[in-house]
């Protein structure tokens, strides 16, 4: 079943690209709203009610992902809130290397090489045909690893990676873990209580319909303590409004990452796309979204194209990469179809339909790609 666009504006055509921008929420229109005319009408008095909404936030967020609203911290995006963390991390002796994989999202590794100031190692642990196994994981969770940063779903090919299995590595070895969401949320179910990480960071651009501007950072209550972030503000702080520039004590929460001034309609617009996710049920978006995405990785296969994306369900997220002869020329076939993909070179072109797609759109989709295969 797709949605309406009683819940969503959708451009006119299939729209495959939830990977990169989810659809517009008619409820974040009026969250928008809200915001200015509490700008106009209030002013500064606004800031009670403004706050109160960003709080929101976090609850939604907390009501879709099984956490606690004071285990999360709103950020401006994953990159910023990832090199918080690192600056957070309580110095241990021997344990001077952090963990990612060759295969996570650029920028998150281009704000982890910055690290390296901090006499950090960065070592990326190398992909096996696009794929790491939690065996894979545990070879390289060695002893001098300070910290492992494992995506839930890989960006390029839509691989999921067995995150519980390598927390639960991490955690034996004493490695803290951040687990980045960002292609996961809104589209596979989470627990961040069952997994039991350290951090996790998320976007809320992409298949949780929040627009840019609202990430977030989840800190696991148990041991939060420890963690002790260099970049904060007066948000950071126990108690924000106690106006003593002598006095800096760290809030007892995820808080601590928060900053200086926060921004508010980024959060009051993502809020809306978090409770109208949570009204349709991520198991039934994946439920959707699998019967879908299924039919794209049977015609590939019935024509031999290369799937890059692994052909079992349960170990992809929300999008199907296959790969073409002339994939650029596929995607302008589809563009001028109104069939809107985008295409990575190491991984092929990426379909991801979220739950304001239908069946027919489907259907108009293969038609159209086995004309271009004729």
């Amino acid at each position: 079943m797709a949605i309406s666009s009683e819940q969503f504006l959708v451009p006119e055509g299939t729209y495959l690209l939830s990977h990169s921008v989810g659809c517009l929420p008619r409820a974040a229109l009026a969250a928008q709203e809200r915001f200015f005319e509490l700008w106009q009408t209030r002013g500064g008095n606004a800031w009670d009610e403004w706050l109160a909404a960003v709080e929101g936030f976090g609850h939604s967020l907390a009501a879709l992902l099984h956490g606690q609203p004071g285990e999360f911290c709103p950020q401006t995006n994953i990159s910023s809130a990832v090199s918080k963390i690192v600056t957070s991390l309580p110095p241990r002796r021997g344990k001077e290397t952090i963990l990612i994989s060759e295969l996570d999202f650029p920028s998150v590794g281009f704000a982890l090489e910055q690290a390296e100031r901090l006499g950090y190692r960065i070592k990326r642990l190398p992909a096996e045909a696009g794929r790491f196994t939690a065996d894979h994981w545990q070879q390289h969770l060695t002893g001098d690893v300070q910290m492992a940063l494992v995506t839930h779903v890989l960006y390029g090919n839509s691989f999921c990676n067995p995150v519980a299995e390598i927390v639960q590595a991490a955690r034996e070895r004493e490695i803290f873990t951040v687990v980045d969401v960002a292609q996961s949320a809104g589209v596979v179910p989470i627990d961040l209580a069952a997994w039991g990480a350290d951090f996790v960071v998320g976007s809320c651009i992409k298949w949780l319909c929040g627009g840019p501007g609202a990430g977030f950072l989840w800190a696991n209550s148990a041991g939060i303590e420890q963690f002790r972030p260099l970049d904060v503000g007066w948000f950071s702080h126990e108690n924000p409004f106690e106006f003593d520039i002598r006095q800096f004590r760290y809030a007892p929460d995820a808080r601590r990452f928060w900053g200086g001034t926060p921004s508010v309609l980024p959060y009051m617009v993502a809020r809306a796309g978090i409770d109208q996710i949570q009204a349709i049920g991520v198991e039934s978006i994946q439920e959707h979204n699998r019967a879908l995405t299924e039919q794209l990785v049977q015609f590939a296969q019935s024509r031999r194209w290369p799937l890059h994306t692994p052909a079992a369900p349960e170990r992809r997220g929300g999008t199907v990469c296959i790969g073409f002869p002339d994939p650029q020329k596929v995607v302008a076939h589809l563009e001028a179809a109104q069939i809107w993909v985008d295409f990575r070179p190491s991984f092929g072109v990426r379909f991801s339909p979220h739950i304001y797609v239908s069946q027919a759109d489907m259907t108009q989709t293969i038609r159209t790609l086995d004309k271009i295969s004729k």
